[in-house]
């Protein structure tokens, strides 16, 4: 496996193997000499406006179509031109793959796991880099805690399942806690015995974006700590906030929809330009439809629009009274795919416990070391959930 990842590495990534180790925005520079017809002014020139839009590495050009980089302050049609040029001429063989390539590209892509064993065998092996993740259910489903639980196992040593990379977390209800995510990553501190300081948390960034004005910054912003920090995740909490509260109305639908549309294509090219996972959760809204199927009375919110973007989409739930009373899980969760094109529509189960996401039968095991450790235990949920189980009850 470690042979295929070699081949498949770029340009910039081998470079860095021989000699000194160069910085991000050196290597961009060392692009934008390698461009014929492209003076050394001009070269100076363009590399400010880059690193000045986020982009300090070649990787991030591929976060912006021609016509963007078109449109920036000081590129001409000309210089967006070679630009992409040659980037492209920096491709190792064709665009086209064969399906063994394409197979052989899918198998390298590293896993993000979620807790849950149940989880990770339902998502085959836990999210894959370079895809988009939504999830989405009611208030106190899960879906803040699984992000939080997804981020601690993409900062862990590879020796204990993580992949040992970096995390950007864009908060957009104002709802991270510091705390929790230490309570986390408490947890394997104290269960395998990992040293202090050897949980790199400088590699988890926050931004508080309330705006939309301040996501597409922060995603500016984020190309120029991606590369440098080898970010694997992106979580976004939550998508849609922003978009309902800046648009209200039927009036101002198609421009709420044109604009989400702008920024899933933005998150998108940097997945694919990083190779990097995108997770966003979502909230959710009451079909009012009385012929509507059960699953279909709760949809989630954002169109049609988000529903292509996302390459799996999770709904997440408050578990059955007979599945909490069975694993002693009062806090037992379940997790639908709803939509995935190489997945299979299915169910299970998970927890929300003191250190995150885990499965139903370890529950009451890190309730115990909860309390060993010190912390305060306490069931979640609300009368609220209880309803919208009644409600569903035909689900079950």
């Amino acid at each position: 496996m470690a042979s295929k990842e070699s081949n498949l590495e770029s340009n910039d990534s081998a470079s860095t193997k021989k000699g000194a180790k160069k910085t991000s925005t050196d290597s961009l520079m060392d692009f934008l000499k390698g461009i014929k017809g492209l003076s050394d002014a001009m070269q100076k020139r363009v590399h400010k406006v880059l690193t000045t839009e986020g982009i300090v590495d070649p990787r991030g050009i591929r976060a912006f179509t021609q016509k963007e980089l078109e449109n920036l302050p000081g590129i001409t049609d000309a210089t967006a031109s070679l630009l992409f040029g040659q980037f492209e001429s920096k491709r190792e063989g064709s665009m086209f793959l064969s399906l063994e390539e394409r197979e052989q590209l899918e198998q390298v892509r590293s896993k993000i796991l979620t807790g849950a064993k149940e989880l990770d065998t339902l998502l085959q092996g836990g999210i894959p880099t370079g895809t988009f993740v939504e999830l989405y259910g009611a208030p106190q489903s899960g879906k803040s805690q699984m992000c939080y639980s997804i981020s601690v196992n993409c900062l862990l040593p590879k020796d204990f399942g993580g992949l040992e990379a970096g995390v950007v977390w864009l908060d957009t209800e104002g709802s991270f806690n510091s705390q929790r995510l230490k309570q986390v990553l408490s947890y394997y501190e104290y269960t395998y015995n990992i040293p202090k300081g050897k949980l790199n948390t400088d590699k988890f960034m926050v931004a508080a974006t309330r705006s939309l004005a301040q996501i597409e910054l922060a995603l500016k912003e984020a190309g120029k700590i991606i590369p440098g920090n080898n970010v694997k995740l992106l979580i976004v909490d939550s998508l849609m906030d922003p978009f309902r509260s800046e648009y209200g109305g039927l009036g101002e639908l198609a421009s709420r929809q044109k604009h989400l549309n702008r920024v899933l294509h933005n998150l998108m090219r940097i997945a694919e330009a990083y190779d990097l996972a995108v997770v966003y959760t979502n909230q959710v809204m009451a079909n009012p439809d009385p012929f509507a199927t059960a699953m279909d009375k709760v949809q989630p919110t954002g169109g049609f629009v988000l529903g292509h973007a996302s390459d799996i989409r999770l709904w997440l739930r408050r578990a059955t009274s007979k599945i909490r009373n069975q694993y002693d899980a009062p806090n037992a969760r379940r997790a639908l795919i709803t939509d995935c094109g190489w997945l299979p529509q299915a169910e299970c189960h998970f927890s929300l416990g003191p250190f995150g996401i885990c499965d139903v039968s370890e529950e009451a095991k890190h309730r115990e070391i909860a309390l060993e450790i010190g912390f305060d235990v306490k069931e979640e949920g609300s009368q609220e959930e209880e309803e919208i189980q009644t409600e569903f009850a035909t689900l079950e």
